[in-house]
């Protein structure tokens, strides 16, 4: 790799050039979707060893024989924080850390804000209080993207949710509606922005003819192509448009179509020859 070093003053820091083809893929992505549509699975194909955080959903059935893969379980705020900070400090060998869901951790969030302003669990979120939750969840998932630049990949979970475009205050002419990650709207649109690859996960059947009789096969897809209701969205090569969907979603997969080097088929993408 060449480096060209350049000095912003005199005596300053030297600034590395480096070729965007030799920039690592590390990915920070976020999938949402229905329960058992594939998110937690997917999340799993990415580099091992792999840290996954249970945020209260008891979610991990579907890789539990997934070598490599290690689950620590969060019912509080605070333990965000201190698992944050003890992978920010290296001495670990990660590659993956999958936080599992960030829906539910905007409801940890909210329970913080309201104890730190002296409230019960139980009682009404001020709009101080949805406030003092955005602002975390916006601080703390930010932290968490930027382990990107320590060689660690971030996947963001999140349940679904269908709202109508102004429901946040702009846009209040269209009323076709959205689906994205179940946040408030702040949050939802901080993430999005913060991602390199936002997915949508969904379970497509299939039917075919077999020997006269009808076959029904299932295939977990992802939606990642430019969409008019669901959110999605990939950084690819200028020119090479991202299927609009993929049948069992790999971080390989991704990878590859993110440079350029998968090519789409009616039904799923293969590997160019």
């Amino acid at each position: 790799m060449t480096i060209v070093k350049k000095k912003s003053k005199p005596g300053g820091t030297p600034v590395p050039f480096i070729p965007v083809e030799q920039l690592p893929s590390v990915l920070a992505v976020l999938f949402y979707g229905r329960s058992g549509t594939g998110k937690t699975t997917i999340a799993s194909s990415f580099p091992a060893p792999s840290l996954l955080l249970d945020i209260r959903e008891k979610g991990t059935d579907s890789v539990s024989n997934v070598k490599g893969l290690k689950v620590a379980h969060l019912n509080a705020w605070e333990q965000f924080e201190e698992i944050y900070w003890y992978l920010k400090k290296g001495e670990h060998d990660f590659r993956t850390v999958i936080v599992d869901q960030i829906t539910q951790l905007q409801e940890l969030a909210m329970k913080k804000a309201l104890k730190d302003d002296g409230k019960e669990d139980t009682e009404q979120m001020s709009k101080r209080n949805f406030g003092q939750a955005g602002g975390m969840m916006k601080t703390w998932l930010l932290n968490y993207r930027d382990l990107i630049d320590d060689g660690i990949h971030v996947v963001f979970l999140a349940h679904d949710r269908v709202t109508n475009q102004g429901d946040d205050g702009s846009g209040e002419d269209q009323i076709d509606p959205v689906v994205g990650a179940a946040l408030m709207p702040s949050v939802a649109s901080f993430v999005n922005g913060a991602v390199k690859i936002i997915g949508n996960t969904f379970i497509r059947e299939t039917y075919s003819i077999q020997n006269k009789r009808k076959v029904r096969a299932v295939e977990y897809s992802m939606r990642i192509g430019p969409h008019a209701f669901y959110t999605t969205k990939t950084r690819s090569p200028v020119g090479i448009a991202a299927p609009s969907v993929i049948v069992d979603p790999t971080y390989e997969k991704l990878v590859g179509i993110m440079r350029g080097d998968y090519s789409e088929t009616p039904t799923t993408i293969r590997k160019k020859r």
